[in-house]
């Protein structure tokens, strides 16, 4: 059973977050997060100020999702699935929760950016009405506005 739980402030569990985060390879990563190695983990997380949501199997982190304020009107959305757990629906399960949240939050958008070859993630973004507003060579930047509840 996955559980969830959200944080709003700095990153919560920054010791148990190193821990999955260090189990992340090569193609687990995107625009260059997670970092690589532990201590470079570490000063990432605890920096990343924001509405988060942490989902745990048996006590242990196994997803890690944030909301970030960009400026007054935008937030910038980030999920992570530990890759023994992909497919399982952590991802969309944090994203309502994020949407839920975010829909609290004075912003008005959430803006995103995702490799364009995760397929599995596009379509996640697209059934909760993200667009993709700028397209670059490796990733697209999505928005969606969240002055309307989530719909998906």
């Amino acid at each position: 059973m996955i559980r969830l739980r959200t944080v709003e402030g700095a990153s919560p569990d920054v010791d148990a977050l190193v821990g999955m985060y260090a189990d992340f390879g090569t193609d687990d990563r995107a625009q260059g997060i997670p970092p690589i190695g532990t201590d470079r983990i570490r000063d990432w997380l605890t920096g990343l100020e924001g509405i988060h949501v942490i989902a745990e199997h048996r006590g242990e982190p196994v997803g890690h999702a944030v909301l970030v304020p960009v400026d007054a009107d935008a937030l910038e959305l980030a999920i992570f699935v530990h890759p023994d757990y992909q497919g399982a629906t952590i991802g969309t399960r944090t994203l309502g929760e994020l949407l839920e949240r975010g829909a609290e939050a004075d912003a008005t958008e959430i803006h995103l950016h995702v490799e364009r070859s995760n397929r599995a993630a596009i379509a996640l973004y697209r059934k909760y009405g993200f667009t993709a507003e700028e397209t670059r060579s490796m990733e697209l930047r999505m928005r969606r506005s969240i002055v309307e509840p989530p719909t998906a």
